[in-house]
């Protein structure tokens, strides 16, 4: 047996107490109720007829803007005695304003039957009833006046109602439901859980993916719809349903199917992934980044669970949660933002942007606002663009910077896997994978990231778990104790760099620079081995700095001088040439070049 949702059930214990109601909220949607033991949907005004008619109202009119009254239920003869040719009215169009008031009084002042007129969105549609003070005084009059009757065949008196339906936008006056206790004031909800369970299983009764399933699973199923579908109004429901029926998805699928209708077709990258791509994944981004051995193989782990879907499956699972959370500690430049990249071109590929927020430009008290605002014109607004593509690949730069009221804001993103923006608009994380950095300088001691050329997996492991504590502490004591609590199962360590690690990315950037200028300007260059030896002395003789401080000296060394020479058009496209030398000169690093005959 279904039971009404608590909306409907308040307005049934109203009705012998209040003259009228005042319906607000989830109006244009369907809702469920039960004829004859079977589950259907109507609209908001024939959902309320049937409950009136089953509450011993025998009189129903509705009065719509445009149309004026139309007849909802009741004897015609009985209407034409109480209300007089208010049904011939209905025939030849809209009453005017005295006749209207003058069907709505006798309704409710009358004594033969219990009646009630829904005035249907006529606030703010139909400027008769939306202009004159005189309608709206004259309403709020007769709730003063209005007294509850006990007819023949009733068990307890009952008011002849008027019940208004209008959207939130073009209320009630404000003097007329202020402190009027003879107006009841009733906001509809989306549906409840009970409400959807009860919708759901009708709706899915000769769904063949549901029929083939036994009791337990098919149970099991419609729970997971009930929790994915929680945001969704009765309406929407029933077109995913059909959707489901008609594309034939699979109930393993139902979560990406609630995601694609609510946010429109996406491409969901991790369907589109190859297998292989990702048993590849430790090969791959071993050659994006150097010297992070451990902390790769520990990514790849996550990056499997996550394509597989078996991400928390230990534990009673969110099944809203993103599919994947990673975090990224090292100090500067030991490849954490070089890993998320290199992570999103394995998962979407280069041609693809990942969602970058960097949190240090967003420390102050007003930062959460510039993230939790959801505008469709605005396509650089965070939300609006993962709701656009709900399979994204999102990264916080810098973490320990970020404010904590935005730090509870990712903290809700990572547990419940969704946000609601300020205008109340509901955005999906479920099929995002999500990156943060941090930078150990601020948070760690020195000894935990600073090691020595090799360790072995069990002093990684230990490392790693010893940084955890503490990052954990300082988010813990300074920043936001619940974002506290996610740290340790999500935390990845990565080393600082050491020489053979610093060689191999002074590589790879000094083959992008070749690349770039014979890409760019048809010039090829190639280096003497003298000349080779002394950018690795140069760059590579600190590397506290790691990357970043590698790329700043290959800046002075070879990129300034080569523009330079570039810009002074002394070599022509096609040219092959040598560098030969490299001079520290009082007004900067030269490099001299040679023609290859």
């Amino acid at each position: 047996m279904y039971n009404l949702p608590r909306w409907s059930s308040e307005f049934i214990r109203f009705l012998s107490v209040t003259p009228q109601f005042n319906f607000t909220g989830n109006i244009f949607d369907v809702y469920p109720v039960e004829i004859d033991g079977d589950i259907t949907t109507l609209r908001l005004r024939d959902y309320i007829r049937t409950i009136l008619v089953k509450e011993g109202y025998s009189v129903i009119l509705g009065l719509d803007p445009f149309v004026g009254f139309s007849h909802l239920h009741g004897d015609p003869d009985t209407i034409h005695a109480i209300l007089g040719d208010v049904l011939t009215v209905e025939r030849t169009g809209p009453p005017s304003l005295e006749r209207t008031l003058e069907i709505l009084e006798k309704s409710v002042h009358n004594r033969t039957a219990y009646s009630a007129i829904i005035l249907n969105q006529i606030v703010g549609h139909d400027i008769r009833y939306n202009s004159p003070d005189e309608f709206f005084y004259y309403l709020f009059s007769t709730s003063q006046n209005a007294e509850p009757r006990l007819l023949a065949g009733s068990s307890y008196p009952r008011f002849n109602l008027l019940i208004w339906i209008h959207e939130c936008s073009v209320a009630l006056p404000s003097w007329y439901t202020r402190d009027n206790s003879r107006i009841r004031q009733i906001v509809v909800p989306k549906p409840d859980p009970e409400t959807r369970r009860a919708l759901l299983e009708t709706l899915t009764r000769n769904v063949t993916q549901f029929e083939d399933m036994d009791t337990a699973s098919r149970n099991n199923s419609l729970s997971l719809i009930v929790k994915q579908t929680h945001n969704m109004q009765a309406n929407e429901i029933i077109s995913l349903i059909s959707l489901v029926r008609r594309e034939i998805v699979p109930v393993s699928d139902l979560a990406e199917a609630v995601i694609q209708y609510s946010s429109g077709i996406s491409d969901n990258f991790w369907r589109s992934v190859d297998q292989k791509t990702i048993a590849r994944a430790e090969e791959f981004l071993s050659n994006q980044v150097y010297g992070q051995k451990l902390a790769i193989r520990k990514v790849c782990d996550i990056i499997n669970q996550s394509y597989l879907g078996l991400s928390r499956v230990q534990y009673s699972q969110n099944l809203n949660q993103p599919k994947g959370f990673l975090l990224l500690a090292g100090h500067e430049g030991v490849g954490k933002t070089t890993l998320a990249v290199a992570i999103k071109t394995l998962l979407v590929g280069s041609d693809h942007d990942m969602v970058t927020i960097n949190m240090n430009d967003y420390q102050d008290d007003n930062a959460l606002l510039r993230l939790d605002t959801f505008t469709e014109i605005d396509h650089g607004n965070f939300l609006a663009k993962i709701y656009k593509n709900p399979y994204s690949v999102i990264l916080f730069e810098n973490i320990e910077s970020a404010h904590p009221n935005v730090l509870q804001f990712i903290t809700t993103i990572l547990r419940d896997g969704e946000v609601h923006s300020k205008e109340g608009k509901c955005v999906s994380f479920t099929g995002c994978l999500i990156i943060c950095t941090i930078r150990l300088q601020g948070c760690c001691p020195t000894n935990l990231y600073n090691q020595k050329s090799e360790e072995t997996v069990k002093e990684y492991q230990n490392r790693e778990r010893a940084a955890g504590e503490i990052i954990a502490q300082f988010f813990e004591e300074q920043k936001n104790l619940d974002f506290s609590q996610l740290i340790r199962s999500n935390l990845i360590i990565l080393r600082s760099i050491h020489h053979e690690a610093a060689v191999s990315i002074l590589k790879s950037m000094i083959d992008r620079i070749i690349e770039n200028i014979a890409a760019r300007y048809h010039i090829t260059i190639t280096f003497s081995p003298d000349v080779s030896e002394q950018i690795e002395l140069f760059c590579c003789q600190d590397v506290k700095r790691g990357g970043i401080g590698i790329g700043e000296r290959l800046d002075n060394i070879l990129v300034n001088p080569l523009s330079k020479i570039i810009i002074d058009g002394s070599f022509s496209p096609g040219e092959k040439v040598i560098l030969t030398k490299i001079s520290d000169t009082e007004s900067g690093w030269e490099v001299t070049l040679s023609r290859v005959q």
